[in-house]
């Protein structure tokens, strides 16, 4: 009986401990507030193009409006 109280108390304080180092508040803010891809338009003043900026997770590109059908494109990783 000794030995069966003696390893009951054993792990309920090694589960204790572990409670006690594992139980930390995690925030995921930073990344959960992040959006997956994020574009926007730009035309500047006195320019007859209009860019287009998008970051998608870890790829820049910007497109720019040549004409109706002409687009040009550049990205970086």
């Amino acid at each position: 009986m000794k030995k069966y109280l003696f390893g009951l108390g054993a792990m309920l304080v090694g589960a204790g401990l572990m409670f006690i180092f594992t139980h930390t508040e995690v925030s995921a803010e930073s990344e959960a507030n992040k959006p997956e891809s994020y574009c926007e338009e730009i035309t500047p003043k006195g320019s007859r193009y209009t860019y287009n900026y998008c970051k998608i997770k870890d790829v820049t590109c910007v497109t720019r409006q040549v004409t109706r059908k002409i687009r040009e494109l550049s990205c970086v990783r």
